[in-house]
């Protein structure tokens, strides 16, 4: 049974760290001295986010690039000025303080970033780098040297390696100077920013099992981002999958993998390889390309790629029907055929006939638009006579479905679990 919530309400308090509320971050096209020549368009690259990470525990963060991930994460940690919303850490609002309040809280949260060359100052020996935090800091003085040596033993490099230059060092050895220099100052929390995403694979599994390892042993808790969905399952306790600056789905990662309740979620779940070349199916594809996050769509963001997009109540589709409607009009939106004659048209989108009653009537306008070569008037028709009209299009959906592993809460946003609607996405009858 689903029912209703916002998703800031599935935060458990317990021993909650860190609490993101409501949290958003718009930048403006074109605000800088060149605004004259743009349009001052509003970037929704993150939008009204909500999640917590208890301590200890690891919450992957997974999505397709673009899609926030890393806007989030510098917002976060106020790397980024938010444009609204709250980040409480250890009950401190982070969007409230600034200056030596701020930069004495930033001791327990640091960041390991992508590019473990590009992080690294090349002019610098990794002994100094990872000394940097304590300096800036002013921690552990007299002690930098020695606690040096001991982190680059600790994340699996050798303390002589003090007196070396980030060059003679591997992709995989860099990135553990990073994560040594990111446990210099004792953090509690550590935002990992996709840390393993330019390493090999097995480099990756290595620096991976140090993390937790590490994480073990320093009580740390981490925020890790990435878009292979391999690396989330290894080392998350709970996974959010986000899409177009928003979250579609949080739960623990058992839960997730094995019952995911979001469309997007289980198209990014079909597309992972399988390492056996006897396996056979389809693997998902997703139709159509991400929309813009400075106009997107209402209600569901993810409705205009959505192979379950819900039906209007008000015309009498059949499951088959509404899917060879739907595949008609997103073929209309994105111009992904020619028109040789009407009888291919049909043949192509509506092989056994169109669809009767007042449903049937507008795909009969819309095919006499496209063979007059009046294009937009029928995207326009298809748009407002049915995907404007979905359910999916009306509200933002937030849901909280029974979890069929574990104990965690799991939150969907899909509208599929409101009351009144079938699996398959068509409304039930009473």
């Amino acid at each position: 049974m689903s029912e209703t919530v916002t998703h800031r309400e599935t935060a458990e308090a317990g021993d909650r760290l860190l609490r993101v509320d409501g949290l958003s971050k718009f930048f403006t096209q074109g605000s800088g001295i060149l605004s004259s020549f743009f349009d001052n368009d509003v970037v929704k690259a993150v939008d009204d986010v909500s999640f917590d990470i208890r301590a200890g525990e690891t919450l992957g963060l997974v999505g397709e690039s673009g899609c926030g991930k890393s806007t989030l994460a510098r917002t976060v940690l106020r790397l980024l000025e938010p444009t609204t919303g709250s980040v409480y850490f250890k009950g401190v609002d982070l969007a409230d303080i600034g200056g030596e309040e701020l930069r004495s809280m930033r001791e327990d949260m640091q960041m390991i970033f992508q590019d473990p060359q590009a992080s690294l100052d090349p002019r610098m020996k990794v002994g100094p780098i990872v000394e940097e935090p304590m300096k800036a800091h002013d921690l552990y003085e007299g002690e930098r040297e020695e606690r040096a040596r001991m982190l680059l033993e600790k994340v699996g490099l050798d303390p002589q390696h003090y007196n070396r230059y980030p060059h003679q060092f591997s992709g995989g050895q860099r990135q553990r100077v990073n994560l040594a220099r990111a446990l210099s100052v004792n953090p509690d929390f550590i935002v990992c920013d996709e840390p393993t995403s330019a390493l090999d694979a097995s480099i990756q599994a290595q620096v991976l099992n140090t993390m937790r390892d590490l994480q073990d042993e320093f009580g740390l808790t981490y925020l890790f981002i990435s878009h292979d969905l391999s690396v989330i399952r290894h080392i998350s306790d709970r996974v959010a999958v986000m899409y177009l600056g928003q979250l579609v789905e949080l739960a623990e990662t058992d839960e997730l993998f094995e019952n995911p309740e979001h469309p997007y979620t289980e198209a990014l779940l079909q597309s992972i390889p399988v390492p056996d070349p006897r396996a056979s199916g389809k693997r998902g594809v997703l139709e159509g390309d991400v929309p813009s996050p400075i106009d997107p769509p209402s209600g569901c963001r993810f409705r205009t790629r959505c192979p379950k997009l819900i039906a209007p109540a008000e015309y009498d589709f059949t499951q088959e029907e509404w899917a060879a409607v739907r595949r008609f009009t997103r073929a209309v939106q994105r111009r992904t055929f020619e028109v040789e004659s009407e009888t291919r048209v049909r043949h192509e989108f509506f092989p056994t006939g169109v669809p009767g009653g007042d449903g049937g009537a507008v795909v009969e306008r819309a095919i006499e638009a496209i063979l007059d070569a009046r294009w937009d008037d029928a995207e326009s028709l298809l748009r407002e006579s049915f995907a404007d009209q979905s359910p999916c299009a009306r509200e933002l959906p937030e849901y909280e479905v029974e979890a069929e592993r574990g104990t965690g809460r799991h939150y969907a946003a899909c509208h599929l679990h409101a009351d009144g609607v079938d699996e398959t996405g068509g409304e039930l009858d009473g």
